[in-house]
């Protein structure tokens, strides 16, 4: 309470601008708005409530302890603060830090001092009563917390003094009690820089359950979600004031941790250190371990039913699989079962490349994969693949020249007689097609003359420009091979004969 009580408003105010003693003043007249912030003085339970604006709304903010006025010397009712003072001088000759007027001569202050700006001559009993009645009529608080509403909250405030045995939606704090060993000395919450005494409970970071510490590769993450801090002195929530403060990631090559950027494309294990600074309760810091990791199962693209054709290869044809952080494709293992079979057969991803569905009917086709980290998740795929015969598997059509046609004996034709030494283009008029292709470059010819013990096969000008230079019967075999299930293979063999030259005629004698 001020040195003379009970004065009219506008008296006090000027009182108060000349009989205090100052290291910075700040006086203004009543307002009628609430600000941002609004001040709930509960006399009964000695706590001070602070409520924030938020959306819109009064957010209980910070609870403070205080003493107010012994026998009820503090009114009630609801009030707008007038005016602040650094120091200021109160009755019976001591003084407050960081005082706030909320009417008349009440105040928001500081436990008192005995001697202006001497911060070590607080009776420390007056200290250690916060919490109780114990003032005059003014509403003490500890340093930090009358910082606190000097600092941030305005001229005009809205404050509502009232008595409950509730002591508001955050509580009571439990204050700090400190040794009377001494009889005066620092306020322990003072923030002062040059404080010896300062005891105040620092910050308490905390970290979610909810926070997950394993961050799968490539996702987004908020290093500061669920990750809040709290002053234990007032129960305010110092969560905007969070930092990361420092990353640091573990070096295979260093074995260590080395300082580094968060990033979830890299995989490894971070170590991160979160600080929040309070201008009033002080520092705090907690470090903890995220890993960044590529733990979940393959993905497998493209398995899907399919109906291929009988004798195709390649079993895994359109299939991948992938991790994150890499192709799993080549790591994948292609279990197969054959039609007719009891049992999958077992395939590397090179083995099932060159598989053959080299049955008509229908296959079973697994595909599974494990994450090449641990704890190795496996993805699988089950298809089925029909195969089934198709225009390829049918036999390629063969054409002979047309001289050689109807030389097939096989087929009913007679030899094609031919001179001695006289040539043949065994390839003028040849072709052989299959499903709807030319094959004809896969058209092989072989001849076999009066003097071979076998078929011998020719070269493509051999068979341009054969000479059947020996009396005799020839065989000319053609083959075309389909190169598809069930590779079949189209002989043709045209016979050629060869007359002997008959004698020259003798001449009668003369």
């Amino acid at each position: 309470m001020i040195r003379k009580k009970k004065i009219l408003t506008a008296i006090l105010i000027l009182s108060l601008a000349f009989t205090s003693v100052f290291a910075s003043t700040s006086v203004a007249s009543a307002g009628t708005s609430a600000g941002t912030y609004w001040l709930k003085v509960n006399t009964q339970r000695n706590v001070v409530t602070a409520y924030k604006k938020v959306d819109g709304k009064w957010t209980p903010w910070r609870a403070m302890l205080c003493s107010t006025g012994v026998g009820g010397a503090t009114p009630r009712g609801t009030f707008y603060t007038q005016g602040k003072w650094n120091w200021g001088a109160l009755m019976n000759d001591v003084y407050g830090q960081y005082c706030t007027h909320i009417t008349d001569d009440i105040l928001f202050h500081s436990v008192y001092y005995t001697k202006a700006y001497d911060k070590k001559s607080q009776p420390t009993a007056q200290f250690n009563a916060l919490g109780s009645a114990a003032s005059h009529g003014c509403v003490r608080l500890s340093v930090m917390d009358a910082k606190w509403i000097y600092d941030n909250c305005s001229v005009g405030t809205k404050v509502t003094i009232y008595r409950s045995s509730n002591a508001g939606p955050l509580g009571k704090p439990s204050g700090i009690t400190v040794s009377q060993s001494r009889y005066q000395y620092w306020d322990p919450t003072d923030p002062d820089p040059a404080n010896p005494y300062y005891k105040l409970k620092k910050p308490v970071i905390t970290v979610s359950s909810k926070k997950k510490l394993e961050v799968q590769y490539g996702t987004k993450y908020d290093l500061k979600s669920y990750v809040s801090a709290k002053d234990p002195n007032t129960f305010m929530s110092l969560k905007s004031l969070v930092k990361v403060s420092k990353v640091q990631k573990w070096s295979s090559s260093k074995k260590k941790y080395v300082s580094a950027s968060f990033s979830t494309k890299k995989l490894g294990t971070y170590k991160v250190t979160y600080s929040v600074r309070d201008p009033y309760s002080g520092r705090a810091s907690r470090t903890i371990k995220i890993k960044v990791v590529d733990t979940k199962a393959p993905v497998i693209s493209g398995a899907k039913n399919r109906t291929v054709t009988w004798g195709d290869r390649d079993a895994v044809a359109g299939v991948t699989a992938r991790q994150a952080t890499a192709s799993r494709t080549k790591a994948m293992k292609v279990y197969i079962k054959a039609p007719g079979a009891e049992k999958y057969r077992i395939y590397t991803y090179t083995e099932a490349k060159n598989y053959q569905f080299s049955k008509k009917g229908t296959y079973s086709v697994k595909y599974l994969v494990k994450n090449k980290y641990s704890p190795y998740k496996t993805t699988r795929k089950i298809v089925t693949v029909k195969s089934v015969e198709k225009a390829v598997n049918k036999a390629p059509v063969l054409v002979l020249p047309e001289k050689l046609a109807g030389a097939v004996t096989a087929s009913g034709g007679n030899p094609l007689i031919m001179d001695a030494g006289s040539r043949l283009d065994l390839t003028l008029g040849l072709s052989a097609s299959h499903n709807g292709k030319d094959v004809t470059s896969r058209i092989k010819i072989a001849v076999k003359g009066p003097a071979d013990s076998a078929f011998r096969t020719l070269t493509a000008a051999q068979a341009k420009a054969f000479s059947f230079d020996n009396a005799g019967d020839y065989q000319i075999r053609y083959t075309v091979k389909n190169q598809y299930t069930p590779y079949q293979t189209v002989t043709k063999t045209a016979s050629v004969r060869v007359p002997a030259e008959e004698p020259p005629e003798e001449l009668p004698e003369e």
